[in-house]
Order: C-alpha cells, then sequence, then structure tokens
C-alpha cells in the first residue's frame, strides 16, 4: 500500500486475535489487512505485547510476548502464499530494534505482502516519536504506507502527531486505550469516548495549522456499527476493531460493509 492510496474502512488492532489465520474461517480476507504482531524486538524479555483477557475488552501487560521476528515472517508468508496482504506491528525499546524488524521483514522473500507498517509509540515523547519513524522510515520502502500509534490520553497529542508526520507517518491510529501502569493498557467499550475525542483534537488541530494533518485512524471502543459510524463521524478516516473480535468475528465483514456502503 503506497501513502498515498485510501485507507480501507476497517484495519484490525495487533492482538485482536490471537491467530490472524483463523479469521479465514468466517469469512473472505482478500480485502482485509491482517495484523501481524506486534512483534517484540530487541533482546528476550518483557516486552508489551499482546492484549489478554475473556470477553470485549482486555489488558495489554508485559508478561505476554509478542511475535518473534522468526513467527511473524511466517505469518507474513502465509499471507503470501495466499494473495493476502498485513500491516506489520512494531513495538521495541529502541529506534534501532524498531528499524531492524523492518529491515529484516523487507528483506525476505515474501515482504510485498506487507501493505503497511504500524509502530506503536504511545507513551513516547514528541522527540522519541520523530526519531522512531524517522528511522523506521528509512528502513521501510521508499513509498510504504506508516502508521503511528499514539495514546489519546496523550496531553502531547498533538506534538506528538506533529513529530510523527514530520518522522515519515502518512495516518495515525489514534488509541483510546487507558494506561493502567508500565506496559499495561486497558481497551474495550468504554474507551470510545477517550478515542473520539482524541481524534477531535486532532482535527480541530489541523484546522487551526498546529499540525500538517493526516488520515486518522480511531482505535478504541469500537463494537459495533454505530460505534464505527460515530468514530468516522468525529473525524476519523477509518476505524480499526480490536477486542470486540473476541465476541464475534464476523464483526470485520460487517461494519466493512456498512462503512462502505454509506462512504
Amino acid at each position: 500500500m503506497r501513502r498515498s492510496d485510501p485507507l480501507p474502512p476497517v484495519l484490525l488492532a495487533p492482538g485482536a486475535v490471537s491467530e490472524p489465520r483463523a479469521l479465514a474461517r468466517f469469512g473472505d480476507l482478500t480485502q482485509a489487512l491482517l495484523p501481524v504482531g506486534p512483534v517484540r524486538t530487541g533482546e528476550p524479555g518483557p516486552v508489551a505485547a499482546a492484549v489478554q483477557g475473556t470477553g470485549v475488552g482486555g489488558v495489554e501487560h508485559a508478561s505476554s510476548p509478542g511475535y518473534a521476528v522468526p513467527a511473524a515472517l511466517e505469518l507474513v508468508r502465509w499471507c503470501a502464499s495466499r494473495g493476502l496482504s498485513c500491516v506489520l506491528s512494531v513495538r521495541g525499546r529502541s529506534t534501532g530494534d524498531l528499524a531492524e524488524v523492518v529491515q529484516r521483514v523487507r528483506l525476505s522473500l515474501d515482504a510485498d505482502a506487507v501493505a503497511a507498517v504500524e509502530v506503536d509509540l504511545r507513551g513516547a515523547d514528541d522527540q522519541a516519536v520523530l526519531k522512531s519513524m524517522a528511522r523506521v522510515r528509512e528502513a521501510a520502502p521508499r513509498d510504504l504506507l506508516l502508521l503511528a500509534r499514539l495514546s489519546a490520553l496523550d496531553p502531547e497529542l498533538v506534538p506528538a502527531a506533529r513529530a510523527a508526520v514530520a518522522g515519515g507517518a502518512g495516518a495515525v491510529v489514534v488509541c483510546g486505550s487507558v494506561r493502567l501502569g508500565p506496559d499495561r493498557w486497558w481497551s474495550g467499550p468504554s474507551t470510545a469516548a477517550v478515542c473520539r475525542a482524541g481524534v477531535r483534537e486532532l482535527v480541530e488541530a489541523a484546522g487551526e495549522q498546529r499540525w500538517p494533518g493526516a488520515r486518522l485512524v480511531a482505535a478504541g471502543g469500537v463494537h459495533d456499527i454505530l460505534s464505527a459510524r460515530a468514530a468516522l463521524t468525529a473525524g476519523a478516516d477509518a476505524v480499526q476493531l480490536g477486542t470486540a473480535l473476541w465476541a464475534d468475528p464476523t464483526l470485520l465483514w460487517r461494519i466493512t460493509d456498512d462503512l462502505r456502503r454509506s462512504s
């Protein structure tokens, strides 16, 4: 996916499903972008990774590791063998770690299946966001779409978004997850208002030219068609489904069909 290509109306959050390939049992995935990640970087050890919990809503925590690079490459290969596309999601301790993962995937034979890279930068200040995105931009194919995942609760959300775009991001994922502590985030239907508030803040800031603007993805509290429509009304260009898929995986297709009909 090139930076200028339109976003699909619905994306899938990293960790939204423990086994993305299982979604093939519920519907056609040719129009979807499967999440590959979160991919852990650096040396083995605690890394904020997969979403855990039961039902709608859950907690991300450091004791549950994300994908190692070989496992991520295997999933990318699976997508490529079926003509599917995916989004590589990375988290890491340093800008070098992030760039290394992207570079290793780029050099694989199946790299063409990667349509975009999402970099989780929740909690990072604007300088760290700028450096991280710039390093990933250098490591990624020239025109590949990069998404910066930022926290809607960040009091410096606008400077962080401005830094992300300056570093090469073509879209910002506005995440409504609530931080519970180091490497612990709560997500679920109750975070919808937080997410939409973050989207509106960035829309207003773009209108006031406090940042150059970019496409916005609402990630948080999207659990049915009405909440997806509300996110777009707030100013988002697309939505990201996460823990809601645990209760009903078919939401991916129902929400996608509804948003495409109404666009």
